[in-house]
């Protein structure tokens, strides 16, 4: 993936389509790198805590730099639209939380009901990718206030990810990070033996 390319294509290749979600993550990591003065993330000088797995964290991802893998990329599973991206070079984080009424338009509700159909009419598909244009035009040009609320936030960013030790489990034999490792009465479990067999905990 090209660095160079415009954050929306960037965001498009990433995640391998255009939707509305993933059109609204794209506004909130754009207007996150203006209002922190920060370009793409190298590493781990930004930090996204995301409260959602919708595609609006993929753009947040291909955008802003931020990933699973560098550490940089924290997962709440509370299931709001809700979005905290600070610095750590500026000491600075905004959080921004989705409109309830954003997506509340007609033609939001009726992508949401093509996109959950298992298969489509060459009507519907017809419908569907029209929509998209219009739904496109409209979270790409309106005012971000529209779309979202967002304030500056404490700045209360986790340290950088840390490399731990790897250790066997001592049922199923799979390496396991040892800030994982559950102690019990059976050795050293990973955390999905401790959930199939379980045990009593010794700590």
């Amino acid at each position: 993936m090209c660095k160079d390319m415009p954050p929306l294509e960037l965001a498009i290749q990433f995640h391998g389509h255009i939707c509305p979600g993933l059109l609204m993550g794209v506004r909130v990591a754009e207007f996150a790198q203006e209002y922190l003065g920060v370009g793409r993330d190298y590493d781990e000088e930004l930090v996204a805590i995301v409260e959602t797995d919708s595609c609006a964290v993929d753009a947040i991802q291909a955008i802003l730099g931020c990933t699973f893998g560098k550490g940089n990329l924290i997962f709440k599973d509370y299931g709001k639209s809700v979005f905290t991206i600070g610095s750590r070079e500026k000491s600075k984080a905004v959080r921004f939380s989705q409109n309830i009424d954003a997506l509340a338009k007609p033609q939001f509700k009726r992508f949401r009901e093509l996109n959950q159909k298992t298969s489509l009419s060459s009507d519907e598909v017809a419908e569907k990718e029209n929509l998209v244009g219009e739904l496109f035009e409209k979270i790409m040009t309106a005012s971000f206030e529209e779309l979202f609320k967002w304030r500056e936030v404490p700045y209360e960013i986790p340290a950088k990810a840390r490399i731990h030790k790897t250790i066997p489990c001592a049922l199923c034999g799979e390496g396991v990070m040892e800030t994982r490792v559950i102690i019990s009465e059976r050795g050293k479990l990973c955390p999905s033996c401790q959930a199939e067999f379980g045990g009593e905990l010794n700590v």
